[in-house]
């Protein structure tokens, strides 16, 4: 019961850390942002990365912090039925969501995975007038899902543990 506790804490403060660091990602896509309008308006000089750039940083903060917005449970959630549910069938329907998202992160997982990695190895490149790599942007997939099923994880034993604390 220790491990699994052990387990539960250390997903959250992965997530809570990176998602609490991912979040300032917004700063640097506003600075960027108004560096561009400043380029364009004031000095007649428009970039060719601003937009790009921004694209893909909001992309890592998408990706980052969901892990951390799954922590905090500050995803949408329809309750209107599940909120007159007793506790132990609380607990069931969360695992059984849980479980549901455990498999569809997974596939997310495996298939972000593999493209990111055709992305790396055959140097992909952005078909823009700026034109940088795809390979970390397209890293932000899988690693996105990962802090997803670490969390999702520790969501299914958290309530695994719930149940078993209800059913004694």
């Amino acid at each position: 019961m220790q491990k699994v506790e052990a387990f539960i804490s250390l997903a959250e403060n992965i997530n809570k850390r990176i998602g609490r660091a991912s979040c300032y990602l917004i700063f640097v896509f506003m600075l960027l942002m108004v560096f561009e309008v400043a380029a364009r308006y004031f000095f007649e000089s428009p970039t060719t990365w601003v937009h790009e750039m921004c694209g893909q940083l909001f992309a890592a903060y998408i990706a980052l912090t969901g892990g951390w917005v799954l922590y905090e449970k500050g995803h949408v959630a329809v309750d209107i039925i599940y909120q007159y549910f007793p506790d132990n069938i609380k607990s069931i329907a969360d695992i059984i969501v849980s479980l549901t998202a455990l498999f569809m992160f997974v596939i997310l997982f495996w298939q972000g995975y593999k493209y990111a990695w055709h992305a790396l190895v055959t140097n992909q490149h952005s078909h823009t007038l700026f034109g940088p790599p795809m390979w970390p942007v397209k890293m932000m997939l899988p690693a996105g899902a990962f802090l997803f099923l670490l969390q999702i994880l520790a969501d299914i034993a958290r309530s695994i543990i719930d149940f078993k604390k209800r059913s004694v």
